[in-house]
């Protein structure tokens, strides 16, 4: 997998030209203020620790481009804020000519009746149409935010008290894939409330 800031800077490198991207389209679509309000929101009480580079709410570090590289194991830890039929998906993105099979995870999301995507690791908010036309997806397998959260839940209950690392398993369509992260909850009337998670090796 490449870089997503050699992606950005050869974006930077486009424009300067003159030239449309992918990225830029996207990032200059119309969005409503209302929709990052939501997930600013709705992402509030969830902090991640990556490595010993970065630390802090996952939208700040979505805007300081350090989620790279760690795709599935943040949408996985970000779905379970959002509603239970919000869904994560993966599958493959044509970025260009140069990246035609970017192997990827993203969230697909409802807000006032109109699909969007939530793409931290490529620091994107966009329209899921959008998203989907500009990257011609391949989509191999999707998850439920409702069994993300139940799995999660099954497996932090007994340990809730202290960190639990889960293993993803491989299995495109299961709740955690390819994910080695650490887990610290609290649960508040049977709902997550707070989430930090800890990404490692």
């Amino acid at each position: 997998m490449f870089g997503i800031s050699e992606l950005l800077e050869q974006d930077k490198i486009q424009i300067q030209k003159g030239q449309v991207t992918k990225f830029s389209v996207l990032r200059s679509s119309d969005i409503n203020k209302k929709v990052f309000n939501y997930l600013k929101i709705r992402l509030s009480n969830l902090y991640i620790e990556v490595l010993d580079i970065a630390k802090g709410n996952i939208l700040t570090l979505m805007n300081l481009e350090q989620l790279e590289g760690w795709c599935f194991d943040t949408t996985e830890s970000a779905i379970v804020f959002f509603n239970d039929e919000d869904d994560i998906k993966r599958g493959i993105l044509n970025i260009s000519e140069k990246y035609p099979k970017y192997y990827h995870s993203w969230i697909c999301f409802s807000y006032e009746k109109e699909e969007y995507v939530f793409d931290p690791c490529l620091n994107l908010v966009c329209k899921k149409k959008d998203y989907m036309a500009l990257f011609n997806i391949q989509i191999k397998g999707q998850v439920s935010a409702k069994k993300v959260k139940k799995e999660l839940m099954k497996q932090v209950i007994p340990f809730q008290k202290g960190k639990i690392n889960i293993h993803g398993i491989e299995n495109v369509n299961a709740p955690f894939y390819r994910n080695n992260s650490d887990y610290k909850i609290e649960i508040e009337q049977g709902k997550i409330k707070k989430m930090q998670v800890y990404y490692h090796y």
